[in-house]
């Protein structure tokens, strides 16, 4: 009989790991969002979020997970202001968010980096409080090529598993 029931435990358990990894946002299908630019670039992205119909900070596309959280919004700005290097770039996107949030946010981090495609870019995290009561985290990878700001941020709760599209962006 504890033979039995370990049988059932196990294929419980076995049952609870298939269903997560099949739910899990590594596991969906992959979309991928293509700007033909220029500069011309490809991110790719979950398959489960979904494009959204709001755009309230007038982005190139938005997207979110079944209606809620993590967020992901592309960007490209052409009107940058003088003096704009990806070692300032994280305090741009700092003031733009303060002002239109209405909010303080705070850089966590902030580096230079490259990506896969070997492209300069900048990583930064911000945390902020959105309405005065969600406490949230942004991930952005910033660029800029051809005298224009391309980003990648993903807005989601604090401490939740970091899916990071800003990551597959890639230039043509």
């Amino acid at each position: 009989m504890k033979k039995r029931w370990s049988l059932v435990a196990l294929m419980f358990l076995a049952g609870l790991v298939a269903a997560s990894v099949a739910l899990s946002p590594s596991a969906a299908v992959a979309k991928e969002f293509k700007y033909a630019g220029p500069p011309a670039f490809t991110v790719t992205y979950p398959g489960i979020w979904t494009q959204d119909s709001e755009n309230p900070n007038k982005v190139l596309y938005r997207t979110k997970q079944e209606g809620s959280l993590p967020i992901m919004e592309i960007a490209v700005r052409e009107n940058l202001p003088a003096g704009t290097t990806l070692a300032n770039i994280a305090k741009e996107y700092k003031g733009r968010l303060e002002k239109s949030q209405q909010t303080q946010a705070t850089i966590t981090s902030d580096k230079q980096a490259t990506l896969k495609d070997g492209t300069p870019c900048n990583e930064a995290v911000l945390t902020w409080v959105y309405q005065g009561f969600l406490n949230l985290q942004t991930n952005i990878v910033s660029v800029i090529k051809d005298g224009k700001w391309i980003y990648v941020s993903i807005s989601q709760s604090p401490g939740e598993p970091n899916w990071n599209p800003g990551r597959s962006l890639t230039f043509k």
